[in-house]
């Protein structure tokens, strides 16, 4: 059984200021196809409008709302909410708030740096 202690994971802060902390996947267990990361957004930070080359991501918001873009459309997504993002398809979320915004994030395959394109 490889049980995870997230606290124990390594944060990735990126230029935007949003923090993901890779819990699941093949750089800290035995799984080989697809990730899972925890996500905050903090207040007024947007993350950078970006596709992904291979992976399909899911967005679940677990804490707080933001602005979901994706493909020129634009809706709240808040707690209890979650969308499908298809590979290809530009993406971004914009926290509006005062508070965190917080998401589980899976991506299959695996995330990784190479497979994301910045507009």
């Amino acid at each position: 059984m490889n049980i995870v202690n997230i606290s124990n994971c390594k944060p990735y802060v990126a230029e935007d200021k949003s923090v993901a902390t890779e819990f699941v996947g093949p750089r800290n267990c035995n799984l080989k196809n697809f990730s899972v990361a925890s996500i905050t957004i903090p207040a007024g930070v947007t993350v950078k409008k970006h596709y992904h080359i291979l992976s399909e991501e899911t967005y679940q918001i677990i804490k707080g709302s933001g602005i979901m873009h994706l493909d020129g459309e634009e809706k709240l997504i808040s707690a209890g909410q979650a969308v499908a993002i298809k590979p290809g398809q530009w993406h971004s979320i914009r926290n509006n708030t005062s508070l965190d915004l917080l998401m589980c994030v899976t991506c299959s395959p695996p995330w990784t740096l190479e497979d994301q394109i910045f507009e």
